[in-house]
């Protein structure tokens, strides 16, 4: 878990974005793979997926030696970001290191002790945390009433076959995600192969390659509202097109009559706001519409509980078509600022502020909530 490194290296936010966080760390990078890999571990038990055993190896304490740049957290970081990871189920945080090397390659790298052995900023903060971590209760997974599948197949698939430059698998379950938590929600990521997804409210299955028909009618047997697309079903197992055309999902009429990869400069306006990006499908069929551009194509489309979405969406959209979604399965949403994630344990609500300044959440006492700086906090459920 390198916040900071990660964020300069690997993530494909925009550079305004990346500045805003550049002493924090993209606010929804460490947590999907907290929750992807709690999922791992799950599986390898045979476990649910919020049982899963994991530990974060190496998290960072201070500056790193490996990104383009490599700036120093803000004061509190390196506090959030191990409570982060309790919070979604880790059993212990390691620190990458204890010592900053005073010799060879990574003598850059710091450490929870400086070079000459003076202890280094982020060694007070692990201090504070082993503290806290004494005083309240495990902060005990418990079952998200949403899930989010990610499917290594399809990764593997759609990285051999793009169509466009800027189509990445893990980039759209990424952003999806991200919708998803700044509306205030707890995650599951999942599996594509789960014989049972009764468990969940609403699953949100993006980009999945191949839909065996065991998986399909798990999916629409699980009482769910299940959100499918962009690129579901139109392959077959073998990587070649799905005859007939997809998605394929039981009794929605729609099918994918052809598909294009959008450049930058080139999206497609929605009705009302909102655009597609990166990647449009082209829908025949009479399935009820929800969604639709501005030349009357539809984007948004639906059985009851079963949905597909014919495109990328814009950041902005997805989150308010995942709030949409929400409302439907009968949860509530709650549209948190940019820089405030929530994320709900057995027994304890945790906030995490990744603003450089304090965040003033709720409109008035006693629901009204003051988060520090770089900082976290929690109450009882």
């Amino acid at each position: 878990s390198y916040p900071l490194g990660f964020l300069m290296d690997r993530n494909e936010a925009p550079e305004d974005f990346k500045s805003r966080f550049a002493r924090q760390g993209d606010p929804d990078f460490q947590a999907f793979h907290h929750d992807l890999y709690r999922t791992c571990g799950a599986l390898r038990a045979q476990e649910k997926p919020q049982n899963g055993r994991w530990w974060v190896m190496e998290q960072q304490p201070g500056p790193v030696n490996w990104a383009p740049w490599n700036p120093a957290p803000l004061p509190g970081m390196a506090r959030l970001w191990a409570w982060e990871a309790f919070a979604h189920g880790a059993e212990a945080v390691c620190y990458f290191r204890w010592r900053q090397a005073p010799f060879a390659q990574e003598q850059q790298h710091s450490g929870l002790k400086r070079p000459d052995n003076a202890p280094a900023p982020g060694l007070a903060e692990a201090a504070q945390v082993a503290r806290e971590l004494a005083e309240i209760p495990d902060a005990e997974t418990a079952p998200s009433p949403v899930a989010l599948i990610f499917d290594y197949d399809s990764a593997y698939a759609w990285e051999t076959q793009p169509q466009g430059k800027d189509f990445d698998y893990f980039h759209l379950v990424f952003e999806t995600y991200r919708a998803l938590r700044k509306n205030g929600l707890s995650i599951d990521i999942i599996p594509a192969d789960g014989a049972d997804f009764s468990a969940y409210k609403l699953i949100f299955a993006p980009g999945l390659l191949h839909l065996a028909p065991e998986r399909l009618a798990a999916l629409a047997d699980s009482g769910a509202h299940v959100v499918f697309g962009p690129r579901t079903g139109l392959k077959t197992a073998e990587f070649s097109t799905a005859l007939p055309l997809g998605p394929g999902i039981p009794g929605l009429q729609a099918r994918v009559s052809h598909v294009e990869s959008l450049p930058p400069a080139h999206p497609v306006r929605l009705q009302g706001a909102g655009h597609v990006w990166k990647w449009f499908e082209h829908l025949e069929g009479d399935a009820d519409v929800l969604l639709e551009t501005d030349a009357g194509q539809p984007v948004l489309v639906h059985k009851e509980k079963l949905f597909y979405l014919a495109g990328w969406l814009d950041p902005i959209t997805l989150e308010s078509t995942a709030r949409l979604m929400a409302i439907k399965a009968g949860l509530e949403p709650v549209s948190v600022p940019l820089d405030l994630r929530v994320r709900d344990t057995a027994t304890h609500r945790f906030w995490f502020n990744y603003s450089a300044s304090s965040v003033t959440y709720g409109i008035a006492p006693p629901e009204q909530r003051v988060i520090p700086a770089a900082s976290v906090v929690w109450e009882p459920l």
